[in-house]
């Protein structure tokens, strides 16, 4: 069974209810699953339905929050494939629209529809937004509109457009609320600006770029557009050169950027709703994919709080060694919100972290939050992150998972060193 029938299952359950009824939905916090529940919202409102969202970390607190709603449907997206079990509690009807590896048992009163089980993979070909856009769909056939926030969902999931995914981006330009540019990844910023603020790529021992830009003659305060064909030349080739130096084997200057009819750049778009997740503001980022202006403005002030937090700790991160096991290294981070995505940029741009092993941060407080991440090669060599850290969490009564490239756990505090050396075991596997 494809994709799009299953969903059609989901959408005749939500048809059963009458009109005006309320609907609880669950999403993730995250880029994708705050879109995702955005997706579900707008369908819903458009059909005739209420709607009361939250966005999660976990679901077992919140099935016992739940549990004394009254909700004629609950709706899971981007979350709950591991809590399959736990659903059966809700004395509701509960839909699960996931792309995540989770459990086989399905109770009765859940209806589950993973893009796994229809022949997709999780990782790459369809998010949580993806499947959401799916149900859309399957609501009505003019929800195509929505293929922006899909698209978004995607972007945020650091997805490629392949299987579903290509196909929603097909939708949205087909029916043109969906455009393509190709750009320099630098358009619009003064030099001096573009290079110490960029974070991908980030550029080591940039904190003052001025004697790097007047040693190639350029002028800081230019801006990108602004230079001779081969002024650019002449800066792209440096930072070629930088990056190399770096370790990073995956550089491009120009890249296919995606702009929505109502978002304006997607990417842009995903980036804010992830400095929503980071700063627990998942409200601003729901809003904002519900059209609110006010919440585009405030935003933007998240997105640039969280982006001049992660130069913070990344130049933090420049000055000092990691932690090396035999199969990862791993490093500390005060701020939990963090702890993925400094794992990732240090993997992909920090020459320390270049040794072919996953990075791993760990954000201890109350419990121990674990963050952990790897590249594309080392997933075909046989890494599966999320696995690892499933199995890992589970074996000290915490919880874990995730994807093979990119995955999270919570331990408790006291079993920090018996978690470095249980990883250290499985990796190894």
């Amino acid at each position: 069974m494809k994709l799009e029938e299953a969903v059609r299952y989901a959408a005749d359950l939500v048809f059963s209810l009458p009109k005006k009824e309320k609907i609880r939905i669950i999403g993730h916090v995250d880029a994708d699953g705050i879109a995702s529940a955005a997706i579900v919202a707008i369908a819903l409102a458009r059909a005739g339905y209420r709607f009361h969202i939250s966005i999660k970390k976990t679901v077992p607190n919140l099935i016992e929050e739940i549990k004394n709603e009254e909700n004629s449907l609950i709706i899971f997206v981007d979350i709950g494939s591991s809590y399959l079990k736990e659903m059966e509690e809700c004395e509701n009807n509960v839909i699960v629209l996931e792309h995540h590896i989770g459990g086989k048992e399905v109770p009765s009163n859940v209806m589950y529809i993973n893009a796994r089980l229809h022949g997709l993979d999780g990782s790459k070909e369809a998010c949580g937004a993806s499947v959401a856009y799916a149900f859309a769909r399957a609501l009505d056939e003019n929800n195509v509109d929505l293929s922006q926030l899909a698209i978004v969902g995607v972007i945020g999931d650091k997805q490629h457009f392949a299987g579903y995914n290509k196909k929603i981006l097909e939708d949205g330009i087909g029916e043109g609320v969906i455009e393509e540019r190709e750009e320099y990844i630098f358009v619009g910023k003064h030099l001096k600006e573009a290079l110490e603020n960029s974070i991908e790529p980030y550029f080591t021992g940039f904190v003052n770029s001025t004697p790097f830009l007047e040693s190639l003659s350029l002028k800081p305060e230019m801006k990108f557009e602004e230079l001779s064909e081969e002024e650019r030349k002449r800066l792209l080739s440096a930072l070629t050169i930088k990056l190399i130096e770096q370790g990073v084997d995956d550089i491009q200057w120009k890249k296919l950027t995606y702009y929505g009819k109502s978002y304006g750049n997607l990417y842009d778009i995903a980036s804010k709703l992830n400095a929503c997740a980071r700063l627990n503001e998942a409200g601003v980022g729901i809003s904002l994919c519900l059209g609110d202006k006010k919440a585009y403005e405030k935003s933007f002030l998240l997105q640039e709080k969280y982006r001049d937090e992660i130069r913070k700790e990344m130049r933090e991160l420049e000055k000092r060694e990691p932690h090396e096991m035999k199969n990862f290294l791993y490093f500390y981070v005060d701020k939990p919100p963090l702890a993925g995505v400094l794992a990732g940029l240090a993997l992909h741009y920090l020459p320390m972290f270049k040794k072919g092993k996953p990075v791993v941060a760990l954000s201890i407080n109350d419990s121990i939050d674990i963050s952990a991440r790897a590249d594309e090669k080392m997933v075909l060599e046989g890494i599966n992150l999320g696995e690892a850290m499933k199995n890992v969490a589970l074996k000290l009564d915490g919880i874990g998972g995730g994807h093979p490239i990119a995955a999270g756990a919570k331990i408790k505090k006291e079993k920090e060193k018996e978690f470095l050396d249980e990883l250290d075991k499985e990796l190894a596997k």
